[in-house]
């Protein structure tokens, strides 16, 4: 197993000087901190308290890493997790960005399911040599040590677009979120096979970030630029709002003009004018069965994985 003295001889210092590096010591300069955190993770160094807490008993603790705490679609999946693990006599523990690298460097928790785009796959995979079980949500990552439990992404708008072309729509623009996440690339990889299915061609393509901000840039380059498609299929809830709101006020009729449609059933959806449609995920029983996954693994019992349907909400927006 690598150790401090292997750290210490590639950056050629102290071992002091790397323990002192490794805890973030302002007695050391970031430009050498930073340097010694790269050889660290390039070589697999982990601090001795990940190898100190392998020899401890269960925490009885679950970490679950996100990519932060805003947004509105956490909050049932993370409800769902910590009903079920509360029953179990598990604690979950919720963070985010470096006190997530922490967490796990140090082996804090039992098992962990990750969320966070962030979180690099070569450091998934090298956290599932110590630390095991592993559940992620929002990638594919091919280890034997690491579970996928992902949104079906792809059924589920393949099964949406099907619907909007059976209203008659045929010039169908799309809008991605962050372009190279898992959720987005299934997302669209669905829509565009729903509309070759069809002899359809996508009409436009437009790119945001997963909030309502940005599709309402978006939404406002279109109507400076007058390029205004019969239906945007966006690639969620938040971006659809976004877009319809600005397209309203610049006095276009949602659905007479243009129909919208997202994904994720925010509540939000229901409650807009017109109504949102969209795919409903149940994320509190989608977080509950991702619970009863990782007590499974953690008995280290056979688990069966499936992967979470979405629900189509069909109302007033196409």
């Amino acid at each position: 197993m690598v150790n401090i003295k292997d750290v210490a001889k590639i950056a050629g210092c102290s071992i002091s000087t790397v323990s002192y590096a490794l805890n973030d010591d302002k007695r050391i300069p970031e430009v050498t901190a930073s340097r010694i955190r790269k050889i660290a993770d390039d070589i697999g160094y982990l601090p001795l308290a990940a190898a100190r807490n392998l020899k401890k008993r269960n925490s009885n603790t679950v970490l679950v890493a996100i990519s932060d705490f805003g947004g509105p679609v956490y909050h049932e999946l993370l409800d769902g997790i910590h009903q079920e693990l509360t029953k179990h006599g598990y604690t979950m523990i919720v963070s985010t960005g470096s006190s997530t690298d922490n967490l796990l460097k140090e082996r804090m928790a039992d098992g962990t399911i990750i969320s966070d785009i962030n979180i690099s796959n070569q450091t998934l995979i090298q956290i599932s040599k110590i630390l095991k079980p592993i559940i992620i949500l929002d990638r594919k990552v091919h280890d034997t040590d690491i579970v996928d439990m992902t949104i079906d992404n792809y059924d589920a708008m393949y099964r949406l677009t099907e619907d909007v072309i059976s209203k008659g729509y045929q010039k169908i623009a799309y809008c991605h979120g962050v372009k190279k996440t898992h959720d987005n690339e299934y997302r669209f990889k669905g829509f565009l096979d729903a509309l070759k299915k069809h002899d359809l061609n996508i009409s436009d393509e437009y790119v945001g970030n997963f909030t309502k901000q940005s599709g309402s840039k978006i939404a406002k380059k279109l109507i400076k630029t007058n390029q205004i498609p019969e239906m945007i299929v966006c690639s969620n809830d938040e971006m659809a709002i976004g877009i319809m709101e600005v397209l309203q006020e610049s006095g276009y009729n949602i659905p007479n003009d243009i129909g919208v449609s997202g994904f994720d059933d925010i509540e939000l959806a229901s409650y807009c004018i017109p109504k949102l449609s969209s795919v409903r995920i149940n994320r509190f029983e989608w977080g509950r069965k991702i619970a009863v996954t990782m007590l499974s693994l953690l008995k280290k019992h056979k688990t069966d994985v499936h992967k979470e349907q979405g629900e189509l909400k069909i109302r007033d927006s196409y």
